[in-house]
């Protein structure tokens, strides 16, 4: 009976112990992820201006062209930090969701700069769906994340 109970515990503690180191792991790791979300972030924000600058006849097309070519380079660079990470298990799926939104927002800012050069309304509707795409990601991705990081994920 006390070998039952002892094996009991320690199945209990080891748990909690695992569930401990996840959340820590998870902390930190968090960290990682917050940095390249938020120069996603200043990423976006640049190229949003540099796209109503241009629409407010503060730019030529020129101007734009080539703004929009290096925002899609520090976007690839961007993405590609991605691969880079060393996620806890618990937290591969939401590092790939987020890394999913990234690529859908790549593909949207570049639907936006056809849009721009050619004037074709359907390159703008095709940014429209993959920024609900983009946006569909990222809210699975930090509910998986959330999910990892209290010990409730897969």
């Amino acid at each position: 009976m006390i070998a039952i109970v002892s094996v009991i515990i320690g199945i209990v503690v080891g748990y909690n112990y695992y569930i401990d180191q996840v959340k820590i792991k998870g902390g930190i790791f968090g960290n990682e992820i917050k940095i390249i979300q938020d120069d996603l972030t200043a990423l976006q924000k640049k190229y949003s201006s540099d796209v109503k600058i241009y629409q407010e006849d503060g730019a030529t097309l020129e101007e734009f062209t080539s703004a929009a070519e290096m925002h899609f380079e520090g976007m690839e660079e961007l993405i590609q930090r991605y691969d880079k990470l060393s996620p806890p298990e618990p937290f591969e799926s939401s590092v790939d969701l987020f890394k999913l939104s990234a690529q859908s927002q790549l593909g949207r800012d570049r639907q936006i700069a056809l849009w721009i050069q050619t004037g074709d309304e359907s390159y703008n509707i095709r940014a429209d769906e993959l920024h609900q795409e983009s946006f569909a990601y990222e809210l699975a991705a930090l509910a998986d994340f959330k999910s990892a990081q209290s010990g409730t994920g897969p």
